[in-house]
């Protein structure tokens, strides 16, 4: 018999699939076209990418029994999918935007076939620990509930609708090649945990937080780019020095751009995450071989060394990120006890 969870699931990825094909299907014909802010690809490229391997992926393993800690351990450490996720956008850019809408379509079937196989013997995999970074913890349940995965482009493909954006590839110095790996997946790690948060959810108190809720903790890291953005403008020469003193005021700061999003929608914050974010890619895009010895100081007093700081900004949104798994719709059905 199929698991419970299992079964949920499914009907939250259906869910979201649903929702995704209907913003495709009100594309225009000139839509498809249209760079996604903030990066490299079309509208077209994105649906290409929605697609993903057409395989049972994630319970297909499950379900073939190959799965050990010792694997998903080793793996998480070294998992980049860029390189493969490009590569996948290159080979469908010769279909059609009908041909993509009907792969689109089918894009779930054989993962919503591996999934409805669990049953009770797969439960001790089901709990297997993945690491996705400092603070930052999932389950091999959570690969079940893939509906994150739409909900997330379905919002690029609404945000892309409303910004004029013109495809572009930044370049970064091979010398932080590894530092901007880790802020890519620390950014796409927090954006899984945000796109899996339940929808009742953004106005409790939040998991390790005092007094911000879920939603308050969204905006700390829509704005939290603003932060290295000073600095990085300080070490390009651009510098402006109250800004900077005004960094080490580190609560005072955070505070007050939390509080300056108060009156916006889950969906405006998301947006201007992703605004903030591209901003500070542009100016790592900028930085030069004359600049790799510079350190970045904390208001501890601690000075860190440029690429440290890098790869730092990837942590902070892990460690965000984890914060928001305990209110994730996986989590929501686990407590319901269904």
């Amino acid at each position: 018999m199929t698991l419970p969870q299992a079964l949920a699931a499914v009907v939250d990825i259906q869910h979201a699939h649903r929702e995704l094909l209907r913003v495709v299907d009100a594309l225009k014909p000139e839509d498809w076209q249209r760079g996604v802010p903030y990066g490299e690809w079309t509208v077209k490229d994105l649906v290409a990418h929605c697609i993903g391997d057409m395989s049972p992926s994630g319970p297909g393993l499950i379900a073939a029994g190959v799965l050990t800690p010792q694997f998903i351990a080793d793996t998480s450490k070294t998992f980049d999918v860029r390189s493969r996720n490009q590569e996948m956008v290159e080979e469908r850019r010769r279909y059609t935007p009908e041909d993509l809408r009907q792969l689109l379509f089918e894009a779930h079937d054989a993962r919503i076939e591996a999934t409805l196989r669990l049953d009770k013997s797969h439960v001790e995999v089901l709990e297997y620990a993945v690491p996705m970074g400092p603070r930052y913890e999932v389950q091999v349940e959570d690969w079940l509930w893939y509906g994150y995965h739409d909900r997330e482009h379905a919002d690029d493909i609404r945000r892309t609708m409303k910004v004029d954006w013109k495809p572009q590839v930044l370049p970064f110095l091979p010398e932080l090649e590894e530092a901007v790996r880790q802020m890519v997946r620390g950014r796409e790690g927090l954006l899984r945990a945000v796109s899996s948060v339940a929808d009742d959810a953004w106005e409790e108190p939040a998991y390790g937080q005092n007094s911000w809720t879920y939603r308050q903790v969204l905006a700390h890291v829509a704005t939290n780019d603003l932060r290295p953005q000073t600095r990085l403008r300080g070490i390009l020469g651009e510098g402006d020095p109250a800004a900077l003193a005004a960094l080490l005021r580190t609560d005072e700061w955070n505070q007050e751009h939390v509080d300056s999003l108060k009156d916006v929608t889950v969906s405006d914050i998301i947006d201007q995450m992703a605004l903030n974010r591209h901003g500070l890619m542009m100016l790592v895009s900028r930085l030069q071989a004359e600049h790799l010895g510079q350190t970045v100081r904390f208001a501890d007093g601690r000075e860190v060394a440029l690429r440290d700081y890098l790869a730092f900004i990837g942590e902070h949104d892990a460690v965000h990120a984890g914060e928001f798994v305990q209110v994730s719709r996986r989590a929501r059905h686990a407590h319901a006890g269904l």
